[in-house]
């Protein structure tokens, strides 16, 4: 892994870089141990083929129904009742900042990077992207993100696309029963955009100064 998180670093000198391992990852979430990947990492692969561009969907049956899914939902949100999705893709860019009123659990079935930040730096001007720090995340890591951390999709670490099984209270990141509200953009998921966003042109809010973080991957 050092090796991997020194070529990023060589290739990313413009933003801190880390080891997830790295202990400035504490500030954001925290690393569970003892779980295993195998059955959501079968359905990813298979149930969800990499077709281009950046992908996400909500709530996948076949992994909720996966055990991983079942202790997720047991261990860090309380027998709450969960959604389990997956975010895959080629993305190399920030391109804004998400947070949730709850945890988030991201679980790596490949490797990537993550750009993350921390919700106290958030001004009513909004937030600088120069406060981000990324990190790199191995296959197999499984992460309960704070709700006080800052994040949007991962970034990929090579050619490959990345694939990330995402776990949140049932109903996150679905459409709102109204029209969007300042920084409300879906159900429990606040979003802040950067101005090359798309979704900036469809009413988020531009809440990001600076600029567009982008990973160059590994080639």
């Amino acid at each position: 892994m050092s090796d991997i998180v020194s070529l990023l670093s060589q290739l990313n000198p413009h933003i801190p870089l880390y080891s997830i391992e790295n202990r400035k990852f504490s500030r954001y979430g925290v690393c569970l141990e003892n779980m295993s990947a195998q059955c959501l990492r079968r359905i990813s692969i298979h149930e969800f083929p990499y077709t281009g561009g950046t992908n996400y969907v909500a709530s996948s049956l076949p992994l909720e129904k996966c055990n991983e899914s079942r202790l997720i939902g047991e261990v860090v949100f309380g027998e709450m009742e969960i959604q389990a999705g997956l975010c895959w893709g080629d993305n190399s860019a920030m391109n804004g900042m998400e947070y949730h009123k709850s945890s988030e659990v991201l679980v790596a079935v490949t490797h990537f990077v993550l750009i993350l930040g921390y919700l106290g730096d958030v001004t009513s001007c909004g937030w600088d992207s120069r406060k981000a720090e990324c990190f790199y995340v191995p296959l197999g890591t499984f992460l309960e993100l704070y709700s006080t951390t800052l994040h949007l999709a991962p970034c990929r670490v090579d050619n490959n696309p990345f694939y990330a099984v995402v776990l949140l209270p049932k109903g996150t990141n679905t459409p709102l029963a109204s029209e969007p509200s300042g920084m409300l953009w879906m159900r429990n998921k606040w979003l802040l955009a950067h101005q090359e966003n798309p979704v900036s042109k469809k009413g988020a809010a531009v809440k990001i100064a600076g600029e567009n973080i982008k990973i160059i991957p590994i080639l």
